[in-house]
């Protein structure tokens, strides 16, 4: 009687031990692989900047990214392909630590100035990305 309240015990404390260690492959599987969300390649993310023919624009990570999440100083958007005297739509890659993100902002070089019409903002305006909990 007493050898098998040993056996139990000890199946138990086997029992226990595996059961751990699989909750901890399962909890360390989770964080390895959980990315940031500009990293996520089943979503694209495209944002909206307008601009008058021959006026550069300054793109800023803050104006786009939460700050929570991301080091601004580790962001460049590639300017290479757009021209600022050709009027036009241009997508300028976002980059993130030399890295291709998902995200895009397409840029709308406009006639100029004084042909912009003013329109209310959007919901796209000043978006911010977040990680869903």
């Amino acid at each position: 009687m007493e050898q098998n309240k040993r056996k139990m015990g000890i199946r138990f404390v086997v029992f226990g031990v595996f059961a751990l260690a699989a909750v901890f492959l399962l909890l360390l599987q989770i964080f390895k692989s959980r990315t940031k969300p500009i990293f996520d390649e089943n979503v694209t993310t495209t944002f909206y900047a307008k601009t008058s023919v021959g006026t550069a624009l300054d793109l800023k990570a803050e104006n786009y990214f939460s700050s929570e999440l991301y080091d601004y100083n580790k962001f460049r958007f590639d300017l290479t392909r757009c021209d600022w005297n050709t009027p036009g739509l241009y997508r300028v890659p976002v980059i993130y630590e030399e890295q291709e993100t998902n995200c895009v902002v397409q840029i709308e070089v406009g006639e100029t100035a004084v042909s912009v019409k003013h329109e209310e903002p959007d919901l796209n305006d000043n978006t911010v990305i977040t990680e869903k909990n």
